[in-house]
C-alpha cells in the first residue's frame, strides 16, 4: 500500500502537458504543473518556501532535525522527478547540474517565459492573418478556423471575440461574403440588444450564405452554357461570314 502511494506521489497525471521545446504551451503548462505539484504537497520545494534545515557550524543535529532533513531530501528528490517528467530533454540538460529543484525551476521560468511569449505571438499573428483560399470551400475554411481557435486556447493563446469576429472572420472571406458579414454586423449594432453577433452564430450565418451563393451560381451556369452553345452555332451558320465555312465551301465550288 505504501509503495503504491509513493508511486502516485512521484507521478504527474496525463492531464499535465509536457512542456514544448518551443515554449508555445508554457502558459498553460505552468498553470497545470503548479496546481498538480501543489496538490502533491511539493510546491514549497519549487518556490523555496520549504527550505532544508540548516545545522549551525560546530553543532550536531538532533534526532528530530535528522528526521526532518531526511524527509526534506526525500521530498526534494520527488520534486525533481516531477519536474523531469514534464520538461523536454534539451531543458533538462541545461538545468540538471543545478543542485536544488528551486534553482532548476527558476532557470526554466526565466527561459520559457520569454520563449513562450514569442511563440504565442507568432501563433496569434498567423491566426489573425488567415485567408480563405481563392475558390476555396468557405464552410471547410471556417470549420478549420474554429478548430484552430480551440486548439490555440489549449496552449494559452487567447483570441478575443472581437478579434475573432472582425479581424479574422471578416477579413479572411471573399468580398461577397465579407459584404454580407458587414451588413449583418451593422444590423446587429442597430437592432440587437448585445449590439453584436457571437462568433459561432456569425460563422453559421456565413456558411448558410455561402451555400446560398453557391447554389445561385450553379443555377446560372446552365443558362450561360446554353448561350455559349447558341453563340457557337451562330458562328458557323452560313451567311454569318464565318471564315472557315467560307473557305470550305469555296474550295468545293472551285473543284467542280
Amino acid at each position: 500500500m505504501s509503495t503504491t502511494a509513493s508511486t502516485l506521489a512521484d507521478t504527474l497525471p496525463s492531464s499535465i502537458p509536457k512542456l514544448d521545446a518551443s515554449g508555445v504551451n508554457w502558459a498553460i503548462f505552468s498553470i497545470r504543473f503548479k496546481d498538480a505539484v501543489q496538490a502533491k504537497g511539493f510546491w514549497g520545494h519549487f518556490s523555496g518556501a520549504t527550505a532544508r534545515v540548516v545545522i549551525p557550524t560546530g553543532t550536531t543535529a538532533t534526532a528530530a532535525q535528522e528526521i526532518e532533513i531526511a524527509k526534506w531530501e526525500k521530498d526534494e528528490c520527488a520534486a525533481k522527478s516531477l519536474l523531469t517528467q514534464k520538461i523536454p530533454d534539451s531543458a533538462l540538460m541545461r538545468v540538471h547540474k543545478k543542485p536544488t529543484v528551486k534553482e532548476r525551476w527558476d532557470a526554466i521560468v526565466a527561459e520559457y517565459t520569454d520563449k513562450g511569449a514569442y511563440a504565442q505571438t507568432e501563433l496569434r499573428t498567423k491566426f489573425l492573418e488567415s485567408k480563405c483560399p481563392d475558390k476555396g470551400d468557405v464552410r471547410d475554411f471556417l470549420d478549420a478556423l474554429a478548430m484552430q481557435h480551440e486548439k490555440l486556447a489549449t496552449v494559452g493563446v487567447e483570441i478575443s471575440d472581437a478579434d475573432y469576429r472582425s479581424t479574422t472572420v471578416l477579413s479572411s472571406l471573399p468580398i461577397s461574403l465579407s459584404n454580407f458579414v458587414s451588413g449583418q454586423l451593422a444590423g446587429a449594432r442597430q437592432y440587437a440588444a448585445s449590439k453584436t453577433i457571437v462568433p459561432d452564430a456569425l460563422i453559421s450565418m456565413i456558411c448558410e450564405e455561402s451555400d446560398r451563393q453557391r447554389a445561385q451560381r450553379t443555377r446560372r451556369t446552365p443558362a450561360k452554357s446554353r448561350e455559349s452553345d447558341r453563340d457557337e452555332a451562330m458562328a458557323f451558320t452560313p451567311g454569318k461570314a464565318n471564315p472557315k465555312w467560307k473557305e470550305k465551301h469555296i474550295s468545293k465550288i472551285n473543284s467542280r
